[in-house]
């Protein structure tokens, strides 16, 4: 079993990790990180491109406009994404600079230890560090895509009964 743990930070009530000196919230209900940042930083700092201009996704409260990019890499403690495509708002104005979505961590076991102040990632020997996260247009819906799992959301499933 493979294992990394990071602390948890800012004795916030909700999951909170730093990355690349930043905040980072753990949002187990997104199904896509968003990256709050103005894209002249994440292009400068990350080699992001744009990849799906002027789409929208679904959150509390309405719709977000902005783009998908693509960062050409980004690690999450041990875990390493390529091309990793997060979706990043036309105004930022999120708390937190990345909002880290429950499905870049699927086929994973994670905890978040409150008393230990500490987030943990548990593998299986045979799982690769390296992951591949994509974020699909279908139809004008965007959809998480992880090591080649494509996820659907509720509504698709429910339309099958």
């Amino acid at each position: 079993m493979k294992e990394f743990s990071l602390p948890l930070k800012y004795k916030h009530e909700r999951p909170i990790i730093e990355l690349y000196k930043l905040p980072a919230l753990i949002d187990t209900g997104a199904v896509v990180p968003v990256f709050s940042i103005f894209p002249t930083i994440l292009e400068k700092f990350f080699d992001a491109k744009i990849i799906l201009p002027n789409k929208f996704i679904g959150v509390f409260g309405g719709l977000e406009w902005g783009s998908v990019y693509s960062l050409a890499e980004f690690k999450i403690g041990e875990l390493v994404f390529e091309n990793f495509e997060v979706f990043v708002p036309n105004e930022p104005r999120l708390k937190f600079p990345f909002l880290l979505s429950a499905t870049l961590f699927y086929g994973t076991a994670y905890e978040f230890d409150t008393i230990n102040e500490k987030f943990t990632v548990r593998l299986n020997d045979n799982q690769s560090l390296k992951r591949d996260f994509k974020i699909k247009d279908l139809n004008g819906r965007l959809f998480p895509q992880l090591d080649g799992i494509l996820f659907q959301d509720i509504d698709m499933e429910l339309q099958a009964f």
